[in-house]
């Protein structure tokens, strides 16, 4: 605060003193300040107040002496204990928020000041006290009351702040009042604006809105930026205040144009949220930028969610800002940018960097944080798996009155996890979080007397959880409860109603609920099927973001079915579901691509679309890539990365993928290294119960590729593809028991195998039970039955089986018939390159039989 030194020396200065003040007086008017200060300084040692202050000030200022808060306030401090009001207000301000060192000290000099090391420099010497002011708010409040009593207006203002907030003094709202009111009575602006914050309910207490737009009212007519805000935000959300959104955004520019950050953000939520105008992105950016520029924060929350909810959405840029103001320490960005992290939106997903946030803003005291923390205490995600943890974060959440968190200490309870399991202790914590309106709660303890789980099973009680948990916003209790409705579990049976929930719930958001009633007008027991229904809730479960949904669209439109939609509205769904990163979507709209379904054939934008598709793990992209690759279809060939997808793929149990990589180790000279890699891709499909790797497996097995052999593995994965129905297993298994001839008595098991993969049209399994049939292998010898299925095996191109028919026929040839018959199967079985059946044909002709059947071998051969 600065006094006029002609005006206040002139008034109390006399005699030898007057003439002192006189000198200082004139050399301070022409601003010989060195002089000045010197004559001051004199007058201050000396008691006197206002040379005191005289000199407080401009060692403030800097003006004649080096610059020193800590000396200027030394000199306020001496002043006011004699009295100055002047001192004692400025004294009281400056204590009240501390002072930083002087912008005249060097970063070098701050260093070496702030230094916990000894230093005897000339620096150290000249300020033992430092540079800085620090902080003391009883100090201040002591020197502002003192001001205040006295009348002066600023002191008055900030004594009511402190009483307000209990900084420095007990907080009491009720002297803050007459302390606010003192001040603004005065017309002083930190008066009126702290009245107004006050009646606005900023401190707590009683809202009074009215009498709070009337002090903010005189505090904007004053030009105080903060006040013209906070008049805005009476102005659009007050209670008791009739909202004017026009004059509000008037007052929000005068203050942002002013540089009130807090304005630039309210004014740029303003556009962004259309408050009292149209939605305006571009000027709800340009003003929470500049919001941002000047350090608000939560502007750059803001700016976040104008790019989440954009018409376009820009995850990236979002991500980028929520990190951005996460790294500058806003809990609230923190929460945000972990949740990101769980979702992968515009970030990879991340467990560890998704607790990692999660943390900070919990630690920070963000409460909506602890229970997600909690949560993933609980699961073991991004942390290491610890219940005890999960409960302590569930309890302070529960404190909050976070009702996810009393579901979750119920289910904590309830399974025994950290704690000893207490069912009733847990139903307890069910209830009392459904009390305070957890949906999920109540679901809970739908399902758990729907299924009988710990209490006994009681339908009824069930629909009451049910409808309660609906109409707390679960569409899953609606889901639920339709089928109780349905079939007359607890409630009275009643199909039509079951329906009106089921489309309550799909109507909330539940894809399951949509899917529900698509299948019910499909085929049910319960509705008369109407394809034009079902077809219309299977669209309504794509359009809530069901890739499968609108797969099975896709299909129906491919098939030609007259109830399906549009191709346009159904490629609108699988471009929003591919483009949401469903892999399956992108996979089918590659293929539309690929084959011009519905539209011109587009490789490039069906290569993009697999590509996608096969980097989220679809297998059968992945494949596709693997294939494209190895033939250079519509790229250019490149057996390495063919080989990098067709791995892919075959590591999710994808057989053709496994299947060209087995050929292709075979063809490459079946290195041991690659046919192992190979085996364990096999065994991964034939584990998540894949017959045909499973039958490929038994016979790695069999055959010792790449794998040590084993009789034993080899039987066990051979018999549970045959289990699978697959028939090459069954012959192949077949073929192991037969080998093994020390034990003849598994024959029949044998014989059971190859008539049952025979019957599947295997000609492989039709010869060998010929063999069996023919020498009696576990089963009585049959040589018609044998004939049967060696002709069987032999039309269907198995050369053994021609070789073998060919020799049964000529062992009882007696007529040219049967000796043409004889020789067509061997001739059938040579032309297939078999040196057994070319021999026999070279037989005959040196033989001495007949010239008449040596004669039918050449009319076969001409033929």
């Amino acid at each position: 605060m600065r006094v006029g030194v002609r005006s206040l020396l002139s008034k109390t200065f006399s005699g030898k003193r007057g003439s002192t003040a006189e000198r200082a007086e004139r050399a301070y008017a022409d601003k010989n300040y060195a002089d000045a200060a010197l004559l001051y300084r004199e007058l201050a040692e000396q008691g006197n107040a206002d040379g005191q202050l005289q000199l407080a000030q401009m060692y403030e200022r800097g003006e004649g002496v080096l610059q020193s808060f800590v000396e200027a306030t030394r000199w306020y401090g001496e002043a006011a204990r004699h009295g100055s009001v002047a001192a004692q207000a400025r004294l009281g301000e400056i204590l009240l928020t501390g002072l930083a060192a002087p912008r005249t000290a060097s970063a070098s000099a701050l260093a070496r000041m702030e230094s916990k090391e000894p230093d005897d420099s000339l620096l150290a010497r000249m300020f033992p006290q430092g540079l800085a002011v620090r902080q003391d708010t009883a100090q201040a409040a002591q020197w502002n009351r003192a001001a205040a009593e006295a009348g002066d207006a600023g002191a008055q203002a900030r004594i009511g702040y402190q009483c307000a907030v209990g900084l420095g003094v007990e907080r009491d709202l009720s002297a803050a009042l007459r302390w606010f009111n003192a001040s603004a009575q005065q017309n002083h602006v930190s008066g009126q604006l702290g009245l107004g914050m006050l009646h606005s309910g900023s401190f707590g207490g009683a809202i009074d809105n009215p009498r709070a737009i009337e002090a903010f009212e005189h505090a904007a007519a004053q030009g105080n930026a903060t006040a013209k805000h906070c008049l805005a935000q009476l102005l659009l959300h007050g209670r008791d205040v009739t909202p004017e959104p026009t004059r509000a955004r008037a007052l929000l520019e005068e203050a942002a144009e002013a540089g009130q950050p807090a304005a630039m953000f309210q004014l740029g939520e303003v556009y962004r949220l259309g408050q009292g105008t149209d939605p305006d992105p571009t000027l709800a950016e340009t003003w929470l930028r500049r919001a941002v520029a000047r350090g608000h924060v939560k502007a750059l929350l803001a700016l976040v969610r104008l790019f989440d909810e954009a018409v376009e959405p820009d995850f990236n840029t979002a991500a980028v800002l929520c990190r951005d103001a996460a790294e500058l320490g806003d809990a609230e960005a923190q929460y945000w940018l972990g949740q990101r992290y769980l979702a992968g939106r515009g970030v990879p997903r991340d467990a560890t960097e998704a607790a990692r946030w999660t943390t900070k803003a919990a630690e920070q005291g963000f409460t909506a944080a602890y229970e997600r923390l909690g949560a993933l205490y609980a699961q073991g995600f991004g942390l290491p798996q610890d219940f005890q943890a999960a409960a302590d974060w569930f309890n302070r959440a529960a404190v909050e009155g976070d009702t996810r968190a009393l579901y979750h200490l119920g289910t904590l309870k309830m399974r025994g996890l950290g704690q000893a399991r207490d069912v009733a202790a847990a139903l307890q914590g069910y209830r009392d979080a459904s009390d305070k309106g957890s949906g999920a709660a109540s679901l809970e303890l739908g399902i758990i007397h729907a299924t009988g789980r710990d209490v006994p099973q009681d339908y009824a009680e069930a629909a009451r959880w049910y409808t309660r948990a609906g109409v707390q916003g679960v569409h899953e209790g609606l889901y639920n409860l339709a089928f109780l409705h349905l079939q007359g579990l607890g409630v009275r049976k009643n199909v039509r109603r079951a329906l009106e929930l089921l489309e309550q719930a799909a109507d909330a958001g539940s894809v399951n609920a949509a899917m529900a009633l698509h299948e019910q007008f499909t085929s049910s027991p319960y509705v008369v099927e109407n394809p034009a229904f079902a077809m219309r809730w299977l669209q309504r479960a794509a359009e809530l973001g069901s890739s499968p949904a609108a797969c099975r669209l896709a299909e129906l439109l491919d098939s030609g079915n007259p109830h399906a939609p549009p191709k346009e509205r159904v490629a609108a769904l699988l471009v929003d579901n591919a483009s949401r990163g469903d892999a399956t979507a992108q996979a089918t709209l590659a293929l539309w691509y690929l084959e011009g379904k519905h539209g011109a054939k587009d490789f490039r934008k069906a290569f993009r679309w697999f590509y996608r598709a096969a980097s989220a793990g679809n297998a059968f992209a992945q494949a596709w890539l693997g294939d494209a690759y190895a033939t250079g279809q519509g790229i250019k060939a490149d057996l390495a990365e063919a080989a990098v997808w067709y791995e892919r793929a075959a590591q999710q149990g994808h057989g053709g993928a496994t299947r060209v990589l087995t050929q292709m180790g075979v063809a490459g000279g079946e290195q041991p290294e690659q046919m192992e890699r190979l085996f364990q891709l096999w065994l991964s499909g034939a584990e998540s119960g894949d017959p045909t790797a499973q039958r490929v497996v038994g016979d790695f097995y069999r055959r010792g590729v790449g794998v040590q052999s084993s009789a034993v593995q080899a039987e066990y994965w051979l018999g549970s593809a045959a289990e699978a129905g697959d028939a090459t297993a069954m012959v192949l298994l077949a073929g192991m028991i037969l080998e093994a001839q020390q034990r003849p008595e598994r024959f029949p098991e044998a014989v059971r195998l190859l008539r049952k993969a025979a019957a599947l049209g295997n000609p492989d399994a039709e010869y060998n039970l010929g063999v069996c049939l023919r020498r009696g292998f576990g089963v009585m010898p049959d040589s018609p039955q044998a004939e049967h299925y060696y002709r069987s095996a032999a039309a269907r191109g198995n050369e053994s089986a021609q070789l073998a028919l060919g020799d049964l026929i000529a062992e009882r040839a007696g007529s040219d018939a049967e000796w043409r018959d004889a020789i067509h199967w061997y001739r059938m079985a040579a032309d297939g390159g078999n040196a057994a059946a070319r021999a026999r044909l070279d037989e005959i002709a040196a033989s001495q039989l007949p010239a008449a059947v040596k004669n039918l071998q050449e009319t076969v051969t001409a033929a």
